[in-house]
Parts: structure tokens; C-alpha cells; sequence
């Protein structure tokens, strides 16, 4: 298994890729680690029912009963989520990735061929990770539809983040939201009710797993905080208007995760993009963190 790493300009920070996993995000490093890989010692990253840092696309999240409706005809996925019965988080997480190198930027690569007969839209999907000269991370989403009709199409990502110092329950998290769905027992929206989490959240004292519905903003930053550190994860939630936050048991981290659409928007429409012949879905999440100076 191949890993790639690339350092910032000023050789201080580094992100680390494994292309053969979805060209996936593995490490990200300023003073301390700040992604984390969790449950490795449990499960090998190319089957990890946790799925870390993978892409998650064309869908997000679930597709209830792994069926869907389009344009008035019925597919039917396949069900990798055996004990919810759906089909979860696309069909890139995994896929060997082509990549380059330049410079302080990665760049991976996907040619969709429409290989699965139940998502018959053939796309390429283009990921960029690269430090600009603040030594703010990026990481460029990039799909387009090579085919002859339209597409359903969403993507987000799913990076668990941890701290350098302290315990989960010592941590908070902010937020612009509008309100939190409450799941089913599929894992499902169920209903969605009034959230505000701008003013921050224990997570000593409030576990999160939940689909949060943000404030349309140009620039939405969640804030991920202890006493001496903060990592901001900046979005439009314009383009990204969905974010989850799940705390996995036992683990000292965090899933925080960017949506173009709802958990079964292919069912539900709930942020759906519909891509027409040769159209191309673009935006970008930025990330930076930084440390408390105690010295003073």
C-alpha cells in the first residue's frame, strides 16, 4: 500500500494520501495530529466499517433499502450496510485512485465507467489537496458528468479529527446551524427539528451523531476546540448546506463531515444535485489549526 506524503512550502506541516483507498486523506499534521485513522488496530483501512476520510459519493451517507428512483426509472444498490439494510457512502470510498504530485499539492483521480448497472452515469471525479502559502489546508472537490443524460449526484467527506491534548469530554464544538435530524432505525431522517449550536457544544456532556442543517453562508466555519487548541473546518454551506457530527465510542475523536445532500436524498430530493451533460460540481474545504502560545 502505497502512502504519499507532501510538506507545505515552509517544510512545517504535511499531509499524507493512500491513493489505492480512494485516494484517501490518512494524516494531517501541523503541531500535532489532527486527523486520525481510528480503529486500525482493529480493522485493515481498505475494509473498515468506519470508513475514515473516505469520499463519500455519488450519495452520502445511506440510500434507504439500497433503492432509489430517477427520471422514472427504479435501481436497485447494493446493500453493503447488511445489518441497516442500505447502501452506504457511494461507490468511490475504496477505488484505486491515479495521482500527481506538485509541489506542496496532490492531486487524485477517478474515471467513473458506470461499471455498477443500478448508477448508469458515468463521471470523473477530481480531488486536490494542497497547503496555500498560510499553510491552510485545501482540499478541492471536483466531479463532472461525462455522460449523454443527467446524473443524481452528491459527494461529501467523512475525516474523524482529534486534538494533540486532552479527552473527548473536554472538547467543544461550534457551529452555524439551523436544526438537527433525529434518525429512525435505519439510520434514516427521520424528523428534524430547531438546532443552534453556534454558541458550542460539551461534548463532555452531549454525544452527537446526528445530520445538522447549516446556515447558508459563503464561508461557514465549524470551530473544534479544547483549552490550548482550535481547528476550523471552513465550508460554503451553500455548496455543503449538511454537516454531521458523530463522536464513535471508546475512540478519542471526532467525524465531522461536510454534505453536498441530506442521508437519502436520492429518495428524499433533501439537497439533491442534478448534473446535466458536461456540467461540473466544484467547491472547496479549508482547514487550519492552531495552538494557544502559553509562554507569556
Amino acid at each position: 500500500m502505497e502512502l504519499i506524503q507532501v510538506k507545505s512550502a515552509d517544510q512545517s506541516a504535511y499531509f499524507e494520501i493512500i491513493p489505492s483507498i480512494g485516494g484517501m486523506l490518512s494524516q494531517l499534521n501541523w503541531s500535532g495530529d489532527v486527523i486520525k485513522i481510528p480503529f486500525s488496530s482493529q480493522y485493515p483501512l481498505a475494509t473498515n466499517p468506519y470508513h475514515p476520510s473516505a469520499l463519500l459519493s455519488p450519495w452520502v451517507n445511506r440510500v434507504r433499502n439500497g433503492n432509489y428512483s430517477f427520471e422514472g426509472r427504479n435501481y436497485q444498490l447494493p446493500i453493503n450496510e447488511e445489518n441497516l439494510g442500505n447502501a452506504i457512502h457511494g461507490l468511490l470510498a475504496r477505488k484505486p485512485f491515479s495521482y500527481q504530485i506538485e509541489g506542496s499539492k496532490a492531486i487524485v483521480r477517478f474515471e467513473y465507467q458506470a461499471e455498477e448497472k443500478a448508477y448508469p452515469f458515468p463521471f470523473e471525479t477530481t480531488l486536490t489537496y494542497e497547503f496555500d502559502a498560510n499553510n491552510v489546508f485545501h482540499m478541492q472537490f471536483e466531479a463532472k458528468n461525462t455522460g449523454d443524460g443527467n446524473m443524481p449526484f452528491a459527494c461529501g467527506w467523512h475525516p474523524y479529527f482529534k486534538l494533540p491534548e486532552g479527552e473527548l469530554a473536554e472538547w467543544n464544538i461550534r457551529f452555524d446551524s439551523l436544526s438537527k435530524f433525529h434518525s429512525d432505525s435505519q439510520m434514516i431522517p427521520l424528523r428534524e427539528e430547531p438546532y443552534d449550536a453556534s454558541h458550542g457544544v460539551n461534548l463532555g456532556e452531549e454525544t452527537l451523531d446526528n445530520v445538522f442543517r447549516l446556515k447558508p453562508m459563503d464561508k461557514h466555519q465549524t470551530v473544534f476546540e479544547s483549552g490550548q487548541s482550535t481547528l476550523i473546518i471552513e465550508q460554503s454551506s451553500i455548496d455543503f448546506p449538511f454537516l454531521v457530527v458523530f463522536a464513535p465510542e471508546n475512540e478519542n475523536c471526532l467525524a465531522i463531515e461536510p454534505m453536498t445532500a441530506n442521508t437519502d436524498a436520492f429518495n428524499t430530493g433533501d439537497g439533491l444535485r442534478i448534473l446535466a451533460p458536461g456540467e461540473t460540481f466544484l467547491s472547496t474545504v479549508k482547514i487550519w489549526f492552531s495552538k494557544a502560545d502559553n509562554s507569556l
